[in-house]
């Protein structure tokens, strides 16, 4: 059968219930986003991160405009991505439930130190199994949320790889699959 001979049926608008239902389909690491502007300090849980590029090493995350952190990112251009464990899924959800003043009360918090540039004095989770360092090099508004593109300027790894992952609305760890 050749491609052109292939029915394909009538396209429809997307309702946002079937949407939301394709995207709890789609397994994601949970990361924890922190910063700090000012005297403000804001973490947020997310899953909207991807690897963009090695040279220069970088990535995106997507974050919605009206959360906490967002203008204080914003205004920091800078934050700490770290890598939340398996093991570390009660204390991601005790901060994914917390109001936004109280999340730094959950886990071990530490200040990044490094020669006074962007990246200098953020926040970052001792417990991430990984924490990586990035500077803002540039936003992209798209519907409610903001496509953040971050340099890594800094990166420390803290053990084995088992990352939380988020799916169908709970947390799970990876598995390979039998061949």
């Amino acid at each position: 059968m050749r491609g052109d001979d292939l029915a394909i049926p009538a396209l429809r608008p997307a309702d946002a219930e079937t949407v939301r239902q394709v995207w709890r389909g789609f397994g994601a690491t949970v990361a924890l986003i922190a910063t700090e502007h000012g005297a403000a300090r804001h973490a947020m849980l997310a899953t909207a991160v991807s690897s963009v590029s090695m040279d220069p090493p970088s990535l995106l995350v997507c974050i919605n405009r009206s959360a906490s952190a967002h203008a204080s990112l914003r205004a920091r251009g800078a934050f700490s991505l770290g890598v939340m464990a398996a093991a570390h899924r009660d204390l991601a959800a005790a901060i994914a439930a917390a109001p936004s003043a109280a999340r730094f009360d959950h886990g071990t918090w530490r200040r990044w130190q490094s020669d006074g540039d962007a990246i200098d004095g953020l926040p970052w989770l001792e417990e991430a199994q990984a924490t990586l360092f990035c500077a803002i090099d540039a936003c992209h508004h798209h519907g409610t949320h903001a496509v953040l593109i971050a340099r890594i300027a800094g990166a420390i790894g803290s053990g084995p790889t088992d990352p939380l992952l988020y799916c169908d609305g709970g947390y799970g760890r990876f598995a390979r699959a039998e061949a």
